[in-house]
C-alpha cells in the first residue's frame, strides 16, 4: 500500500500508552496516538520520529521502535482527505521512563499517559473509534498487518486485518 501520506505512533510504557486528545480534524477531540503528514520525500520512519518529537520531546532512537502495519479505511471516511491510511509505529520506553501525570497542552492537543485498559477497552473511553480494534494486536508484537477500517454512515462497522509486509 504505498501512497499513504500519514505515521501514526503509540509510545507504550508499561500498562500506559501516550496519547494525545486532538483539537484540530481530523478525530477532534478525540484520543489518538501521536504523528502527523510525511514531508515530500520523507521515509515513514523518519517521518515518526520527527512527529514525535516534535509533539513530545521524546527521541525515539533509544526507543524500541518498531513498524506495526497500516492502518487504512475506506476513502471518504476522513473529512480532511486525500489520505485512505497511514503506517503505524509502536516505541517500547524503558520501564524507568519519566511519565508523567495528568495531561500536558501541546499545539496540537493535549498528551497524556492513560492506561491501556482505558485505550484498548470495548468502549475506548473518548479514543478514536478505531484504535481499540488494532492497538491490542500492534502492542503485542504481532506481525505487521494491515487493519482495513469500514464505515458506515460515518461511524466504523468493522474492522478486517491483512498480511502486510510493508517496512518490516
Amino acid at each position: 500500500m504505498a501512497g499513504l501520506r500519514y505515521v501514526i505512533c503509540f509510545c507504550r510504557c508499561g500498562e500506559r500508552v501516550l496519547m494525545l486528545h486532538r483539537d484540530r480534524p481530523p478525530n477532534r477531540h478525540r484520543w489518538n496516538g501521536v504523528g502527523g503528514k510525511l514531508e515530500p520525500g520523507e521515509r515513514p520512519l523518519a517521518c515518526v520520529r520527527r512527529e514525535v518529537l516534535e509533539e513530545t520531546g521524546i527521541v525515539l532512537d533509544a526507543a524500541g521502535l518498531r513498524f506495526a502495519g497500516i492502518v487504512t479505511w475506506d476513502v471518504g471516511a476522513d473529512e480532511t482527505l486525500p489520505s485512505t491510511g497511514m503506517y503505524a509505529f509502536v516505541a517500547a520506553l524503558p520501564a524507568d521512563w519519566p511519565v508523567w501525570e495528568g495531561e500536558r497542552a501541546t499545539p496540537e492537543g493535549r498528551l497524556a499517559w492513560l492506561p491501556l485498559a482505558r485505550v484498548c477497552g470495548p468502549e475506548g473511553d473518548g479514543v478514536v473509534s478505531n484504535v481499540p480494534h488494532f492497538l491490542p494486536a500492534m502492542l503485542d508484537d504481532a506481525a505487521p498487518r494491515e487493519y482495513r477500517c469500514h464505515y458506515r454512515d460515518g461511524r466504523l462497522a468493522r474492522v478486517t486485518t491483512h498480511p502486510c509486509d510493508l517496512l518490516s
